[in-house]
């Protein structure tokens, strides 16, 4: 017995030495990851696929998730970035101001440090704040590490001395971005530094030809300006250019083409031109809207000509047959023609604002895309977007109404969340609360859930015993319900709902059947239509919305401009024929203004003017030639929309 027993123990012994032996080993000189570290890593690998699907709201989530649990760990300064980057994206401007700010005081030292510098002065630059621009720019050349970051902030600097109109400001910094910059990016940079010296008047131009050549790429520059200016009739800068060009290059493939040029110039008079084009959809998929604005601006050239105490305009229409190619190419064909500013694009119009600022051609963008404005002093826009709608709902809200406490219910797409962004920010930014932001699926058609949230913020107040109430085991289920023996009262006094009138004509009447009354109903300028009335007409009233035109206003020009186009057209008009019309009429006052020769005259005038009243409101250009424009406030009475006043 005593040598069995023996015998296994030894057995024992020699499979546990065995497995020892076969058991892997740490490698001498390598520490074991710590569990923390790779859990960290897990999750932020989690958040990084969720980025890359595009399902941002859960990649925010799992971003700010490992923020709050590893904000020591390596890679907590990109998940910052990537926070930043989303709210940018979304437009939440504030947020996305928020992260990069953090993660400049809480990671100074980190990689990610140069990047978010440049991203808060691109915030910037839209914004218009151009000195703040310009400064900062000089601070982030210090932190820069990659030749690519150095090329954007000079090409951001120079963009704010654009815009201030410190142009040979502008041509050092573009110049200094050119020599930094990758192949691919100098595409960007160049258009910039020609359109900066496009800008440039006598005595600039003179000084700029005179700058050594290593300082900038001076012979195709010198030669494509001087031709643009000279088919721009800037007679005396083209001749500057052109002959510097020729003394620095004599032998060069283009110096027979700027002799020629130079002689065309010196023969030809001077003439004054008011020949304007236009660029609108008259085929394709967008041609409904096209077919509508080219009635408006027939009857404004139509207008304008008959008055005897003002020059003459001719437009050339061109079909952009709603393609990008197409638009491009008709820009190019208005260009050759020689026109002076361009009323258009409606549609991809971001497919053009960076040649019409190259080639030095003022345009007027009809259209609320982003991607339009900023970039550069030669483009603008006049539509009704997206922040301007928020801003005078808002104002008016907070003002007029008293709202301090609103819910947001908004369809999970671009557009829903796009809104739902700007009406947050803002209102937080005028000292409201948004006691809650609630998603739904643009297909829904049942909105129970999503409307259930918003009773969370709602109070059972008890009813005064009334001897004359019904009694409640008589008449129907719907009815009990009502005579209930409380009232709600909730925590918020309105509903944003950035919908198409369709779909805000199937929830409107269910927030009712919830029992959400007694709040005010906000949209945006697609609830100024027909079919929310016909979908939800008694559930609608009291509504209110933003929009730029009201055919039933009581205003003389807005009359004047609605009866001629029905007398004309046999139609009504609506907001796309009344920014068209405006659009026009900006430039046709703008060219037959004395002085307004050339387009870069016609640029500068729309920036310096102070306004131009419209049958759309009146709208002025901000720096970065974007509208600001005064909205009307409707709401809904009855079976009408009136504008309050």
């Amino acid at each position: 017995m005593n040598n069995r027993l023996c015998r296994y123990f030894f057995i024992s012994v020699m499979v546990v030495l065995v497995v020892s032996a076969c058991a892997p080993r740490p490698k001498p000189g390598l520490v074991p990851i710590p569990k923390t570290r790779a859990a960290a890593d897990q999750l932020f690998q989690q958040a990084e696929k969720r980025f890359q699907a595009s399902a941002f709201p859960e990649a925010l989530a799992l971003y700010a998730d490992y923020l709050s649990r590893y904000p020591d760990e390596p890679l907590a300064a990109a998940a910052l970035m990537r926070i930043g980057g989303i709210h940018a994206q979304q437009g939440n401007v504030v947020q996305a101001r928020k992260a990069y700010a953090q993660l400049l005081s809480d990671y100074p030292s980190s990689p990610q440090r140069p990047e978010a510098e440049l991203e808060l002065l691109s915030m910037l630059l839209r914004e218009g704040k151009y000195a703040e621009v310009v400064s900062g720019s000089a601070e982030a050349l210090t932190t820069a590490r990659a030749a690519s970051q150095k090329a954007r902030a000079f090409m951001l600097a120079g963009d704010a001395h654009a815009a201030l109109g410190t142009h040979l400001k502008a041509i050092e910094a573009y110049t200094r971005a050119l020599q930094l910059a990758a192949p691919n990016e100098q595409d960007l940079i160049v258009p910039r530094l020609r359109a900066a010296i496009l800008r440039l008047n006598v005595q600039e131009v003179a000084a700029m030809a005179a700058w050594p050549e290593e300082d900038i790429p001076m012979d195709y520059l010198l030669f494509q300006s001087g031709m643009v200016m000279g088919r721009e009739g800037r007679v005396a800068e083209a001749a500057i250019l052109l002959r510097s060009f020729l003394k620095r290059y004599p032998q060069h493939e283009h110096s027979e083409r700027a002799l020629k040029a130079i002689s065309e110039m010196d023969q030809a008079p001077r003439m004054e031109r008011r020949v304007l084009g236009c660029l609108l959809p008259l085929s394709g998929s967008y041609q409904a809207i096209g077919q509508r604005a080219l009635r408006a601006i027939e009857l404004a050239v139509s207008q304008h000509n008959s008055d005897p105490s003002v020059s003459a305009v001719q437009v050339i229409i061109k079909d952009t047959a709603s393609e990008a190619a197409a638009t491009l190419v008709a820009l190019r064909e208005l260009a050759q023609e020689g026109v002076s500013a361009v009323i258009g694009p409606m549609v991809h119009a971001e497919a053009v604002v960076h040649e019409a600022q190259a080639m030095g051609m003022p345009i007027i963008a009809i259209t609320q895309k982003g991607g339009v404005v900023g970039a550069g002093d030669y483009v603008f826009r006049n539509f009704i977007t997206p922040a301007a709608q928020v801003r005078s709902l808002i104002s008016h809200a907070v003002n007029r109404l008293g709202v301090g406490q609103a819910v947001i219910l908004y369809p999970d797409e671009p557009y829903g969340r796009t809104f739902m962004g700007l009406f947050r920010d803002e209102f937080q930014a005028r000292g409201g609360e948004i006691l809650t932001t609630v998603a739904y699926s643009p297909s829904a058609v049942d909105f129970s859930a999503p409307i259930k949230k918003l009773l969370r913020y709602s109070q059972k107040i008890p009813k005064e015993s009334r001897s004359d109430r019904p009694d409640s085991r008589t008449g129907s289920r719907r009815n009990r319900i009502e005579e209930r023996d409380y009232d709600l009262v909730f925590d918020f006094q309105a509903v944003f709902i950035p919908d198409e009138p369709g779909k805000a004509g199937m929830l409107v009447p269910q927030l009712a059947y919830h029992d959400i009354r007694d709040v005010y109903l906000l949209g945006t300028n697609l609830w100024h239509s027909e079919a929310l009335i016909q979908y939800a007409g008694a559930y609608v009233q009291g509504a209110i919305m933003p929009d730029a035109f009201l055919a039933d206003s009581d205003e003389p020009v807005v009359r004047r401009f609605v009866s001629a186009f029905e007398q004309t057209f046999q139609g009504r008009p609506g907001s796309i024929e009344a920014m068209a019309y405006d659009t026009a009429m900006m430039l046709f006052d703008v060219v037959s203004r004395p002085g307004v020769r050339f387009r870069s005259d016609v640029a500068a005038a729309l920036h310096a003017s102070e306004g131009f009243p419209g049958v759309a409101g009146f709208t002025r250009f901000l720096p970065n030639g974007d509208c600001d424009k005064e909205l009307r406030i409707l709401e809904v009475r009855g079976k009408r929309f009136v504008e309050l006043k």
